[in-house]
């Protein structure tokens, strides 16, 4: 016996491949439902179904609420065999990876209408999907990579900063020098000013001499007298 939550479109073709396969059908809902609540508040009897097809469009559930609730489904009966329609979910949609991690492989996520069918009627043969048939679910595991290239990013960065330091200790050193030459050429001008200040007081002191030597020596002062008037 076979249980389904399907949307119009969906419900038509498990109606087809059951009516062709001659599967009982003895309970079916096409409206957006709570899974949970279903699951508790039915009074289908689970432990007759053999198989139970789940359109995930027809759940008004959150991602976790669905998972959730098909875990629990799955513990409570063991003996049904979960099938999942995802029609154009991605396979690494966080429910169907989770779903592949807790051993439902009979997961159809086709688009097209005659790949879909054909995908139901294989999981509803003697031994459905298994987990070979199934391994795209498989969770990349995206957090590894992701790990790598935040580490690679860190090294970048790493090194970058190192650059950037050396960079300015680079121009620091030619500051430097820059600095120490200009001080030097700003002592050497500073001495060279106080040389010619030095020997101009050399000059002015002799000059002095000379003049008070003129001024009170009266021999000398007659004889440069003579001397011009000669």
């Amino acid at each position: 016996m076979l249980s389904y939550i399907a949307s119009n479109s969906t419900a038509n073709l498990i109606n087809a491949v059951c009516k062709e396969d001659s599967i009982t059908i003895l309970n079916q809902e096409v409206e957006e439902i709570d899974f949970l609540k279903y699951i508790k508040q039915t009074k289908v009897n689970f432990n007759l179904i053999k198989y139970l097809i789940i359109d995930l469009s027809q759940l008004k559930n959150t991602d976790d609420e669905v998972i959730n609730s098909i875990k629990y489904f799955k513990e409570m009966y063991v003996n049904t065999r979960i099938i999942i329609i995802a029609k154009g979910y991605d396979d690494q949609n966080v429910i169907l990876t989770n779903l592949y991690e807790n051993s439902i492989y009979n997961i159809i996520n086709a688009l097209d209408e005659i790949q879909v069918k054909e995908e139901i009627r294989k999981c509803l043969s003697q031994n459905g999907l298994q987990e070979k048939n199934a391994r795209r679910f498989k969770k990349i595991e995206i957090e590894k990579i992701d790990k790598k290239f935040k580490y690679h990013d860190f090294i970048l960065k790493l090194k970058g900063k190192f650059k950037s330091r050396e960079k300015p200790n680079k121009n620091t050193e030619t500051q430097n020098q820059i600095n120490s030459s200009v001080y030097f050429f700003a002592v050497l001008i500073d001495a060279i000013k106080s040389l010619v200040r030095l020997l101009c007081y050399i000059a002015v002191f002799i000059l002095t001499s000379i003049g008070l030597t003129f001024l009170f020596n009266e021999e000398l002062r007659n004889m440069i007298f003579q001397i011009f008037n000669h």
